[in-house]
């Protein structure tokens, strides 16, 4: 995130043209002729202005210019996105590219600071709209995984609305690990703006916090079509990381080497302290008719 006193380079003059140029000229038409986008849900935006945060799932790398695209002109030249400042902001080149031509703002996914929620409210503040992926991360394996809190206090701090967006297709169409995608069919759905003034009597303790995350998602979820799975997104990819080492470790007769960032990501998963809340936060799942607890 910027500096204290610093406008992000998202909200530099020019940028919203150049970010206009790349998003209308160059990935529109790519994305139209490659997997032909449906969009629904727009009158759920109709009546919205800034600030607004939009969840959505997380499946390819096309999802961000996607969701930008499918938006109303007015709310799109007001749209920033969230994106992980160890990926997308690993050089200066990246980070400059990806800030002029999305509007990224950099994010610790893994455990996310005082001073970056104080410079996105901020944002949200100056009545910009923030699209974030709950899940921090792509998924593995085209399902949904469990959301973080960090969208939770955003929601309360801001007063800011969560519009949920379910996006379908894009897995199969360009996942992790391919630079473009495959012909397709893909969908955006917007859905009904969550509001949670009803939080804000109390304290947002972890619980609070918890079970407005747990709303966003199931919503979310209803909205994608896809299986729910209450694990971090994070953690699943670590685990399947190390199961997939261990035929090699077996067969040279000694462990490997350790994961490069495996300790930060799995202490990032617990960054809202779920863990510690285990034996006391009820077992939530969801299906077609609903959220359960029990």
């Amino acid at each position: 995130m910027a500096r204290k006193g610093k406008r992000p380079l998202p909200q530099a003059a020019g940028a919203g043209l150049a970010r206009g140029v790349f998003l209308g000229g160059v990935l529109r038409p790519a994305i139209k002729h490659y997997v032909h986008p449906e969009i629904s849900g727009l009158e759920n935006l109709a009546d919205q202005s800034p600030p607004l945060i939009l969840a959505a799932n997380h499946s390819s790398h096309m999802d961000t210019p996607l969701i930008l695209n499918s938006m109303p002109k007015e709310l799109r030249r007001k749209t920033l996105v969230a994106a992980a400042s160890d990926y997308f902001f690993s050089s200066r080149w990246r980070g400059f590219f990806v800030s002029v031509a999305i509007g990224a703002v950099p994010m610790d996914r893994h455990a996310v600071s005082k001073q970056a929620m104080d410079e996105v409210d901020q944002l949200l503040a100056d009545k910009w709209c923030l699209v974030i992926y709950p899940e921090g991360s792509r998924t593995l394996d085209g399902r949904l995984y469990r959301g973080k809190t960090g969208i939770a206090r955003l929601a309360l701090s801001a007063r800011a609305p969560i519009v949920p967006v379910g996006i379908v297709g894009t897995y199969n169409a360009m996942p992790a690990g391919r630079s473009w995608p495959v012909p397709g069919h893909v969908q955006v759905r917007f859905g009904k703006p969550l509001t949670f003034d009803r939080y804000r009597l109390g304290v947002a303790d972890q619980l609070v916090l918890r079970a407005i995350t747990d709303q966003i998602m199931y919503e979310i979820m209803m909205l994608s079509g896809q299986t729910y799975v209450d694990e971090y997104v994070t953690s699943a990819k670590v685990r399947k990381s190390r199961a997939d080492s261990e035929p090699d470790e077996e067969a040279g007769g000694e462990a490997g080497p350790a994961l490069p960032g495996a300790a930060n990501v799995t202490s990032g998963d617990e960054s809202d302290d779920d863990a510690s809340l285990c034996s006391q936060v009820p077992h939530i799942t969801y299906d077609n008719r609903g959220l359960t607890v029990g």
